[in-house]
């Protein structure tokens, strides 16, 4: 069993729960980029069960963590219920921020210093929109922010492609396996050999 992924789920399994009850507690006080944003128990929420399977993949007896997973997203549940249609059309605005900052990220993207800080936050940035895309989709018509999202992605992808070596340098953390592969940012290593493999003609 690999005891570094079954620690992230048990951290992660606490943190989720503690996102949650922060998320109530100051619910008044939520902003994004604050000390409270909105969406900060989402990212767990589609992540967890991610890694549960893959520990699954490795023969594991998950069915406590699924348990104690099912519990948690019953007390997001009863959370948005208690805020009503606000909690979710706060999250809606926090992805639409995200969205409208896009541009400026991939523009930027490599080029702003210091790298070891600004690359984490440019592909925190892309990864919290994803989450939102993942969990938004079933409340709202989400066409038209998702096409603009896979146009800017192709460009983003493009100087990825050309500047992988320096994100490996300046934020080798970026090659996650903890991320499934639709978060293909995260995946500095498959992009670099995508690179090695245009420039040989392979």
């Amino acid at each position: 069993m690999d005891d570094t992924l079954k620690d992230r789920i048990v951290r992660g399994l606490i943190r989720y729960e503690s996102r949650i009850e922060e998320t109530d507690e100051h619910y008044n006080e939520l902003e994004p980029y604050g000390r409270y944003p909105p969406d900060a128990p989402y990212g767990l929420k589609h992540l967890l069960p991610y890694w549960i399977h893959l520990l699954e993949e490795e023969e594991a007896d998950c069915e406590n963590f699924r348990t104690e997973y099912a519990r948690i997203t019953r007390k997001l549940a009863a959370l948005e219920e208690k805020r009503g249609r606000g909690c979710r059309e706060q999250l809606r605005e926090v992805l639409q921020r995200d969205v409208d900052h896009y541009p400026t990220l991939v523009s930027y993207f490599t080029y702003q210093e210091p790298f070891e800080l600004e690359l984490p936050h440019e592909l925190s940035i892309r990864s919290a929109i994803e989450i939102l895309l993942m969990e938004l989709e079933r409340d709202y018509d989400l066409q038209d922010l998702k096409q603009k999202v896979s146009i800017l992605d192709q460009v983003l992808k493009c100087k990825y492609l050309s500047e992988v070596k320096k994100v490996l340098e300046y934020y080798p953390e970026a090659e996650d396996p903890g991320f499934p592969d639709r978060f293909w940012w995260r995946h500095p290593l498959k992009i670099l050999e995508e690179r090695q493999a245009l420039l040989t003609g392979s």
